[in-house]
C-alpha cells in the first residue's frame, strides 16, 4: 500500500473511498523522534497526538485527502522557550500547510502556464480545485529559474505612476525575459547594474543620452545599438508633429479623383440637423478649447516645458505637444457616420416627400406602422431640412416671404366697413374676399410708421367672406 501510495517519512494504513469523486488516505509518521523547531534538541517523549487533514495529488481521477496522525514531543531543554513540538515532515508538506508540497507545486506550475482565472477554470476538472486567488499565491510561492548570464541587454523607462515617477527596464533580449527592474532611471543606477554584468556585449537603448553615459561607465567595451522600435517610434512622433503644425494647410488641399461619389437615394451624406441648444453648446465647447489653444501657445512661446505646461492647465502631454506645435487651431477630423435607426426607412420618407407629403406626424404614422421603432421627434428633424415650404405652424419670422392672410367668414357689416374704409373686396378661387385697410387708408398708423416717427389711429383691417355668382 505504501508502494500504491508513496508518502515520505509516513506509513499507509488504509485507503477508503468517500462517494464518487473523494479518496481518504489514514497515514502516520514513521520516525521514531524528531527535533525541536527552536533549540534543535532530539527528544522521543511522545506527549500527545492530533490529526492533520491536508489534500494531496489525485488519485485515478479522484480528489485524495490524506488523514495525518502527528505526535507532539516533549522538549527537554530547560532553556528553550517551548515545551512541546510537532513532528516535522519536510519532504511532504510545510508547517500549517493544508495541502502537501507536489500539490502546491502542481498547482503553482498550472497557474505559470494559465494565470489565476484560468489555472482555477482547469484545475477544477484535473480534481485539484482551488480558488484564483490560491492559485497566484503558489505561484508567488514558486523558486524563480535560474537564469543563464545576459550577453545583450535592452534596456528602457518604464512608469511606476506614468508622468510622475519612473524607473528603468532591463531584458534579455535573446531570450525575451525581464531581467531586473531599477528605482529610476538615472545613469549611476544603470552603471552600477551593468558592473555587476561584466559579460554583457551588446546593449540596446533609446536615444537617451542619461543611458548612453550609464552604459559607457558601466560596461564601456559593451556596443550601444538603437533599436528598432524606438526608430520607428521618433520617425512617427515627428511625423506627427509636421502634420499637427501643417493641418490646416492640408484641410485646404482639394480633394482626390474619385473622391466625391453621387449618393444613392435613401442614403445619408452627413448628420442630422441640431437644434439650436446643441449648436450653441457646441460652440461654446469650441471656444474653450481655442481659449486653451492660445494659452499652451503664449506659455510655449514664453519658454516653459510642455511637461510644466500640462501640470499647470491640468492638460495630458500629448494634447499640449499637439497644440505647442500646431501652426493654427486644430480642427478635429469629422467622425465617420454612425448608423441611425431612421436610416432603412429614408428612401420610403424621400418617396413619400416627392409624392408632395410633408406633414411629419402623417409620416411617422406610415413609419409606425412598418416597424419604425422611433419617436415622432425624429421624423420631424429628418423633414426640416427637406420641406419644400415651411409648416402651417412656422411662426410668421421664421418664414422668408410676408405673412398669409387669414380668411374669415364677413358678414353685412364687415362688408359695410370695408367699403367705408374705400377698400374694394379682392375676390380668390375659393369665394373668399380678402379685404385690408392699410394704415394709410385709415389715416391712423401702425406699429412700424410710429417707429418711423408716423402718428395716426391704429390699423384696421377688414375681412368679408362673400358668394360670388356668375353674372346674368
Amino acid at each position: 500500500m505504501n508502494k500504491l501510495c508513496p508518502m515520505p517519512g509516513c506509513s499507509v494504513e488504509r485507503i477508503t473511498r468517500d462517494g464518487p469523486d473523494f479518496l481518504h488516505v489514514a497515514a502516520h509518521g514513521t520516525r521514531p523522534g524528531s527535533r525541536c523547531p527552536d533549540c534543535g534538541r532530539a527528544s522521543r517523549a511522545v506527549h500527545s497526538r492530533y490529526r492533520r487533514r491536508p489534500v494531496d495529488l489525485p488519485s485515478l481521477g479522484r480528489a485524495l485527502r490524506i488523514d495525518l496522525r502527528v505526535r507532539r514531543f516533549y522538549c527537554h531543554n530547560a532553556a528553550c522557550a517551548r515545551h512541546t513540538f510537532a513532528e516535522r515532515l519536510p519532504e511532504l508538506l510545510r508547517p500549517h500547510a493544508r495541502r502537501t508540497r507536489r500539490l502546491a507545486e502542481a498547482q503553482g506550475r498550472v497557474g505559470v502556464a494559465l494565470g489565476g482565472e484560468g489555472g482555477a477554470r482547469l484545475l477544477q476538472h484535473l480534481s485539484m480545485p482551488a480558488s484564483a486567488d490560491t492559485v497566484l499565491r503558489l505561484v508567488r510561492g514558486l523558486p524563480l529559474p535560474e537564469q543563464e548570464p545576459p550577453h545583450v541587454v535592452g534596456v528602457d523607462d518604464w512608469a511606476l505612476r506614468k508622468g510622475r515617477t519612473y524607473g528603468t527596464i532591463l531584458v534579455d533580449l535573446e531570450r525575451r525575459r525581464v531581467l531586473d527592474l531599477l528605482p529610476d532611471r538615472t545613469a549611476e543606477t544603470l552603471a552600477d547594474w551593468l558592473r555587476c554584468q561584466p559579460q554583457v556585449a551588446v546593449a540596446a537603448r533609446d536615444r537617451s543620452t542619461e543611458y548612453a553615459r550609464g552604459i559607457a561607465l558601466g560596461a564601456p567595451g559593451a556596443r550601444q545599438v538603437a533599436d528598432r522600435w524606438h526608430l520607428l517610434a521618433n520617425m512617427r512622433q515627428v511625423l506627427e508633429r509636421w502634420l499637427a503644425g501643417a493641418h490646416a494647410r492640408l484641410r485646404h488641399l482639394p480633394p482626390g479623383p474619385g473622391a466625391s461619389a453621387g449618393t444613392r437615394l435613401g442614403s445619408r451624406t452627413g448628420p442630422f440637423r441640431r437644434t439650436r441648444a446643441e449648436g450653441a453648446a457646441r460652440l461654446g465647447r469650441r471656444a474653450r478649447r481655442v481659449a486653451l489653444y492660445e494659452e499652451v501657445r503664449r506659455r510655449h512661446a514664453a519658454g516653459e516645458r510642455l511637461l510644466a505646461i500640462g501640470r499647470a492647465m491640468n492638460l495630458a502631454v500629448g494634447t499640449v505637444r499637439k497644440y505647442a506645435y500646431a501652426e493654427s487651431f486644430p480642427v478635429p477630423e469629422a467622425r465617420p457616420l454612425r448608423s441611425s435607426i431612421l436610416d432603412p426607412y429614408l428612401a420610403r420618407l424621400e418617396a413619400r416627400l416627392a409624392e408632395g407629403c410633408e406633414n411629419g406626424l402623417a409620416l411617422w404614422r406610415e413609419l409606425r406602422a412598418a416597424g419604425f421603432t422611433g419617436t415622432a421627434k425624429q421624423v420631424h428633424r429628418w423633414l426640416a431640412e427637406h420641406r419644400t415650404a415651411p409648416a402651417q405652424n412656422t411662426p410668421h419670422k421664421w418664414r422668408d416671404g410676408p405673412p398669409a392672410a387669414k380668411q374669415m367668414p364677413a358678414g353685412p357689416g364687415r362688408l359695410a366697413l370695408a367699403g367705408a374704409a374705400g377698400v374694394a373686396p379682392r375676390p380668390t378661387p375659393g369665394g373668399v374676399a380678402d379685404i385690408r385697410c392699410s394704415p394709410r387708408d385709415t389715416g391712423r398708423a401702425g406699429p412700424r410708421d410710429r417707429e418711423r416717427g408716423r402718428t395716426g389711429p391704429p390699423v384696421h383691417h377688414a375681412r368679408a367672406r362673400e358668394r360670388h355668382e356668375p353674372e346674368g
